[in-house]
């Protein structure tokens, strides 16, 4: 099971996936919300705290993560790059392989262009994903697009190594 991270402090996407050879199975997925009128460090606990509980009832084997670039924003990359080491934090407690991929791989992977934007890889999604209701929040489908990048990603690297070893 893939556990799929959107990093954020307001707002934390978050996915548990697990792969298939057609279309993967969506079992959780979600925000972790913390409030925005706490302390920072009191949103990092929360979140913490948050994704500690959700490891220990999914027991994911590996977590994909968005790997950050640069941001024009330097307050908001800041805070995003904070939470991103406490989810990284959280895995590495837990042992999960922890897997990261840029936000232009992840488009590529899911919409087929490192250039599309956050509808396009909504639209995708249900293509991708069995679901139940459409994702309209952004933090949550791109936590889903991102674990559905490293299922991919583990398909294609089990099937190279199948054929080299052949």
């Amino acid at each position: 099971m893939i556990l799929g991270i959107d990093p954020g402090t307001t707002g934390m996407g978050y996915a548990f996936l697990v792969a298939a050879p057609e279309r993967a199975l969506l079992l959780e997925c979600g925000i972790v919300d913390v409030r925005a009128s706490t302390t920072a460090a009191e949103r990092l606990l929360a979140i913490s705290e948050a994704l500690d509980d959700l490891i220990r009832r999914h027991k994911p084997f590996v977590l994909a993560v968005e790997r950050l670039y640069f941001n024009k924003n330097v307050q908001t990359a800041m805070r995003v790059s904070e939470a991103r080491g406490v989810a990284l934090l959280c895995a590495a407690r837990a042992r999960l392989e922890i897997a990261e991929y840029t936000p232009q791989e992840v488009k590529s992977s899911i919409a087929g262009s490192g250039r599309a934007d956050k509808h396009a890889i909504q639209r995708m999604l249900p293509l991708l994903v069995a679901l139940d209701t459409p994702i309209t929040q952004d933090n949550v489908a791109d936590a889903v697009a991102i674990a559905l990048t490293h299922a991919q990603r583990a398909r294609l690297i089990d099937a190279v190594a199948a054929a080299a070893s052949t």
